[in-house]
């Protein structure tokens, strides 16, 4: 019996859910969506952690633009398209904690599909609710960090460090494999 128990706990929680993905961090570039060529990207995918232009595919989840102060705003995607297209829900939250400290995404406090300024050097986390997680366990939740790190106003550029998680249902922000 006592060498059961010890394989048993030896080996973790056999019924536990394991991540499929590591997570991912990337230093992109996003264009403001007003002001330079339509041909750059101004939006990000956090999943693939991937830029996007807009246009009426509308495969992002938030758009990037830079008001008149010069501070970056954050546009849900369902704040950039019409009524006519379908869209899914982002939230976001500005939080106390910063970049490298935040390890793990709140599962409350989210502003979804708004509009949301974020200053240079402030950490914004993200909660996207993917459709291609509705039958998850854990959530149809994708969780991420992100931070401007720059912006060149002249070009309309924005310099972005990301975090995002992109195993469904998934809250950490860490490096490497996510343990929940």
């Amino acid at each position: 019996m006592a060498a059961a128990v010890s394989v048993v706990v030896g080996c973790g929680d056999p019924v536990g859910i394991k991540a499929q993905f590591n997570n991912i961090e990337g230093k992109p570039i996003v264009y403001a969506m007003n002001g330079p060529a339509i041909t750059l990207p101004a939006a990000i995918q956090f999943r693939s952690l991937s830029t996007a232009r807009i246009d009426s595919r509308f495969i992002f989840d938030v758009a990037f633009d830079i008001d008149a102060a010069g501070v970056v705003q954050v546009y849900a995607m369902s704040r950039v398209a019409n009524e006519l297209v379908a869209t899914h829900r982002v939230g976001m939250q500005i939080s106390g904690v910063g970049f490298a400290a935040m390890l793990k995404a709140p599962s409350s406090g989210y502003a979804y599909d708004t509009v949301m300024a974020l200053p240079v050097g402030q950490t914004m986390l993200i909660d996207v609710l993917d459709a291609s997680c509705t039958s998850s366990f854990l959530g149809a939740n994708i969780r991420a960090k992100m931070k401007v790190d720059s912006i060149n106003v002249a070009t309309r550029a924005v310099f972005l460090h990301i975090l995002s998680d992109p195993n469904c249902g998934f809250r950490a922000l860490n490096q490497g494999e996510p343990k929940d």
